[in-house]
């Protein structure tokens, strides 16, 4: 049963597990405040993710769905994919253990890499795939204290991929939370969850370790592997002066499963991926250096096909690569009564190396400089002119970023710069009542692959072919320019909580796989000619004609006790492709998503979560090969039913939580209504997204 999955070494995490022992030894023997944990679903107040800085939520210049402890806890999710599904219009769609489809008011949810995924504000990018890999990260979300979404372009700030929305998970600090902390979760599919996090304050020194294991078996009787994660990570502050502070991190974590990206399926036997980062703060000015490493070893699912003569010409041999990252970063903040200014400027290389990669290594280098204005208007009438009016907020940013990948034998070149401006108009009448207008420039830059790469095949049908050029130099940055309006109120001593945001995207030089039949070469092979995979015109363009989209969200929470509540939101999306003159059939057409959470007294909660999905016709993309047809998974409706039983209870020092969670009760599948170009595809996919039921343990003291 376990002969195809590969176990993690565990190595990397006993130093995390030994100092985990270590420091809730220490804990245990401090005072015990007998503090009691309740499910209490207070609204978050402030924001930090929107303009880099804290800020009341209803002043934020970008639509901002923040995720509390609470609602995290609450949504019983494995996974942080689960959890962002509550965030309105944000689909989220899980084909593969490593691989998740994700989108936020996208033009199309084909690909993740639109999103860009934070962790502490350190960027989490796979920078070889451009994407994320959401349920491979240095935490579990017991870590984590809150999840911030930018719903819409984030670029001005962030630059690269924050294209559609941004996503901030913020972890506890080393000194917060529980002193020592540990949690066991065990769910159909062979899932085994293991966690542990200690932290501890010693004056001014701070110091946390969390460790964890994850495990899940194979999903299905098919090639589909499972998933298999290991990880430590190691946190300290220092506060120097009452003003300065030293911080210190690293993390290591090994993985295994199967992941997506633009050349197809990727069977990864083995990811090590360590990371070590420092960040200074001095009064306004802080500044960041870090170092990132990730080792792979992977086997590619990507036969090279020739559909219509049913030839198959090569495929990638197993692939080896390494990427080293150096990031660097540095930021002022200036303010007086009425203005507030943040300047920075970030410096990022990348070096990719790999002996299947024609040359074998490559360089990147990405520059970004960024200012940002908050000026509050209100406070400078009274200022200037004794005139009294409500909160009026005008926020301006704009950021200008480069980035340039080369080898250094001149085979490939590809280098874009960018400018992403923004602007928005906050307008607070009185208190628990927001305005917004806002326009807002982003871009998504092509990855590695797309650009850049160039590599050996093995020559299966002995046709002479031993390379394949994949990377267009001559591509574009795709980009998105966003005109929102937004509303916020609350209502009924803050029992109830409305949110309206409208939104208008233009979408340009988005990327296609695609032949350019200008630059193709053919060899003929007896009276067949083929494409000649060495030379040009093979790959990722930019589609000639842009598209056009709106999107309306509405989020309605209502809290009928202190420690209980009901929310509904509802998302409208529909996009109008310029080409053909007509609108985009395949993207969801509207989105609604239901909840209660509920405190039924004596330690017992539970939490109930409706997801449903309409559309025309959904279809997701596969690709299986680059020249191959695509396989389509066909879903005119998704829905989920999930629901969850808590307990918590005291066990002399330490509070206890413990209960039952299902994913998928009612057992949704996909389904395939194309018919037969992938016949294995809707089984597989069922299995993928069938019940699942898990029990948690939790403890913490």
């Amino acid at each position: 049963m376990y002969s195809n999955m590969h176990i993690p070494r565990p190595a990397p995490c006993h130093l995390a597990f030994l100092t985990i022992m270590l420091l809730a030894s220490v804990a245990s023997s401090q005072e015990n405040e007998d503090e009691e944990i309740e499910l209490f679903f207070a609204p978050a107040e402030t924001v930090t993710t929107a303009s880099r800085h804290v800020q009341p939520l209803a002043e934020s210049p970008s639509a901002v769905t923040v995720l509390t402890r609470e609602d995290i806890e609450a949504c019983g999710a494995l996974t942080l994919p689960e959890a962002l599904r509550q965030v309105p219009n944000m689909d989220v769609y899980q084909l593969k253990p490593l691989w998740y489809v994700m989108g936020v008011r996208g033009r199309t949810n084909e690909e993740s890499d639109k999103i860009l995924l934070l962790v502490d504000g350190r960027d989490v990018t796979a920078e070889m795939i451009g994407s994320p890999l959401w349920t491979v990260q240095y935490f579990s979300l017991d870590d984590v204290e809150r999840i911030e979404v930018i719903r819409g372009p984030g670029s001005a700030l962030y630059g690269a991929n924050a294209y559609s929305g941004v996503v901030n998970v913020i972890t506890r600090k080393p000194g917060e939370g529980p002193r020592a902390s540990m949690s066991i979760a065990g769910a159909e599919r062979g899932y085994l969850d293991l966690s542990a996090r200690a932290s501890t304050r010693l004056d001014s020194f701070s110091l946390s370790a969390s460790a964890g294991l994850v495990r899940e078996d194979l999903w299905s009787s098919r090639s589909s592997k499972g998933r298999a994660v290991a990880r430590g990570r190691l946190r300290t502050e220092i506060d120097i002066l009452p003003n300065c502070h030293l911080g210190l991190e690293g993390g290591v974590l090994d993985a295994a499963g199967l992941i997506h990206s633009a050349m197809g399926a990727m069977d990864i036997s083995d990811m090590l991926n360590g990371y070590i980062l420092a960040h200074f703060e001095l009064y306004d000015f802080s500044l960041r250096a870090g170092y990132d490493f990730t080792s792979l070893d992977m086997d590619i699912d990507l036969p090279l096909y020739i559909k219509e003569v049913d030839l198959v010409l090569g495929a990638m041999p197993p692939f080896a690569a390494r990427v080293d990252k150096l990031t660097s970063s540095a930021r002022y903040d200036w303010q007086t009564n009425f203005l507030r200014l943040i300047g920075g400027a970030e410096y990022v290389f990348n070096r990719y190396g790999s002996a299947v990669i024609i040359p074998e290594n490559y360089y990147e280098h990405r520059a970004g400089v960024f200012a940002q204005a908050e000026l509050e208007i209100d406070r400078l009438l009274r200022t200037l002119a004794n005139i009294e009016i409500p909160t009026l907020l005008l926020n301006v940013g704009l950021r200008f970023d480069y980035n340039n990948v080369y080898d250094a034998d001149d085979l490939h070149d590809w280098s874009s710069s960018e400018l992403s401006p923004r602007a928005a108009l906050v307008f607070v009448p009185r208190p628990g009542h927001s305005l917004r207008l806002g326009y807002a420039h982003a871009f998504l830059k092509p990855t590695f692959i797309q650009s850049s790469l160039h590599f050996k095949i093995d020559d299966i049908s002995n046709l002479g072919f031993d390379q394949f050029n994949f990377g267009n130099p001559e591509l574009e940055n795709q980009t998105i320019d966003s005109l929102e309006l937004g509303y916020s109120g609350d209502f009924f001593d803050k029992r109830l909580e409305l949110k309206i945001d409208l939104a208008y995207n233009w979408y340009r030089d988005c990327l296609w796989y695609m032949f350019d039949k200008s630059k193709l070469n053919y060899i003929d092979i007896g009276s067949v000619r083929v494409p000649d995979l060495g030379a040009g015109g093979l790959g990722f363009s930019n589609l000639p004609a842009g598209s056009d989209g709106h999107d309306v969200e509405i989020q309605i929470v209502y809290h009928p006790g202190d420690r209980s509540r009901l929310f509904f939101t509802a998302g409208y999306r529909q996009v109008f492709d310029n080409q053909t003159g007509k609108f985009f059939d395949r993207d969801p057409v509207f989105r609604l998503a239901a909840g209660a959470d509920l405190n039924l007294g004596g330690g017992l909660s539970t939490s109930l979560r409706a997801f449903f999905t309409g559309s025309h016709v959904r279809f997701i993309r596969n690709p299986a090969g680059l020249l191959q047809p695509d396989i389509q998974v066909v879903i005119p409706t998704v829905w989920f039913l999930n629901a969850r039983l808590a307990y918590k209870f005291k066990a002399g020092a330490a509070t206890m939580a413990t209960g039952i969670e299902g994913f998928n009760i009612l057992g949704f599948h996909f389904r395939e209504l194309g018919g037969t170009l992938s016949p294995n595809a809707p089984d597989q996919n069922a299995e993928l997204l069938g019940r699942r039921i898990s029990l948690f343990l939790r403890a913490q003291i």
